[in-house]
């Protein structure tokens, strides 16, 4: 089997090419739908074309392109679903699946704890632009999870220094903040598993000083760092580095401006769940939508 998995988030948008067992990363865009949708009132034109013509090109690499959208997706207005529905067969001659939170925190945590054996309760954090899933997992079931409906770009909208130079806001005015409209989870968990982003990539481009992961062998997690560790660099990265020379040194100017409103989510969870350590990976929902699709059961 070959095809195509196309991610549409609030904020970027990311490809997969499935082959017989192989999975290729085919990058990603940032198209800013969630931003864009709350200044317009409606999906925009640009953000619109953009996937449109994103789409397109990958068409040249398979025509068989299985497309699910997440967070502002699910927030359309039953009017404005079935005219996007129809607009999007239209342009693409493709169906495009909105999924909800419980399923993109099944799909995902199918992948985060595939080869994790143990009966301690594990964290799965599922970040987004738009929403943040958690589940709490124990001998490879969900015991608990939630949903937030909000993500790293309302982190941002809410304090937009964190898009500047430099953050200014206090960080304990945002972690604050940002809990007390949190439902607090009924368990806590020592290791929280980052999913959803390419935290690893975040990880990597900034020289966090991550360790092997020795908790257990996952290929999709080579990585673990404690917490305090990531607390004082995640200080440095809203305080003392550059954004702006990030950006110019690496691109992703969407993604990096979002990257400091996520890491509020992420240190408001650990808060929650009294984390000793972290597992960065890039892992997403493709892995169990590719269960699915396999099994034909979309």
């Amino acid at each position: 089997m070959r095809y195509i998995i196309i991610e549409i988030g609030s904020t970027n948008t990311k490809a997969s090419l499935y082959d017989n067992g192989v999975i290729t990363d085919l990058g990603y865009e940032t198209i800013e739908f969630k931003n864009h949708y709350k200044k317009e009132g409606h999906i925009s034109f640009e953000d619109k074309e953009a996937l449109f013509n994103y789409i397109a090109k990958l068409k040249d690499i398979d025509e068989h392109i299985y497309i699910y959208g997440t967070s502002i997706f699910r927030n359309l207005k039953d009017d404005e679903q079935i005219a996007w529905q129809k607009e999007f067969k239209d342009v693409t001659n493709l169906t495009f699946n909105v999924v909800s939170p419980d399923e993109e925190n099944e799909y995902t945590v199918y992948g985060a704890i595939s080869e994790i054996n143990t009966d301690d309760v594990i964290a799965v954090m599922i970040g987004g632009g738009g929403s943040t899933e958690l589940a709490l997992v124990q001998n490879k079931k969900i015991i608990e999870k939630i949903n937030y409906p909000f993500g790293a770009m309302d982190i941002s909208d809410a304090y937009p220094d964190l898009r500047g130079d430099k953050a200014t806001t206090p960080l304990d005015k945002m972690l604050k903040e940002t809990k007390k409209d949190m439902e607090v989870p009924q368990h806590k968990a020592d290791l929280l598993i980052l999913a959803g982003g390419d935290y690893i990539m975040f990880y990597e481009t900034l020289n966090y000083p991550v360790s092997k992961n020795t908790f257990y062998d996952d290929v999709k997690a080579p990585y673990m760092l404690d917490t305090n560790t990531m607390c004082s660099l995640d200080n440095n990265f809203l305080y003392e580095l550059s954004l702006e020379k990030i950006i110019a040194e690496n691109g992703s100017d969407g993604w990096w401006r979002g990257a400091r409103g996520m890491r509020i989510c992420v240190q408001s969870l650990c808060d929650l769940l009294d984390t000793k350590y972290i597992i960065p990976t890039r892992i997403n929902m493709l892995y169990g939508i590719i269960e699915k699709i396999n099994k034909k059961e979309f």
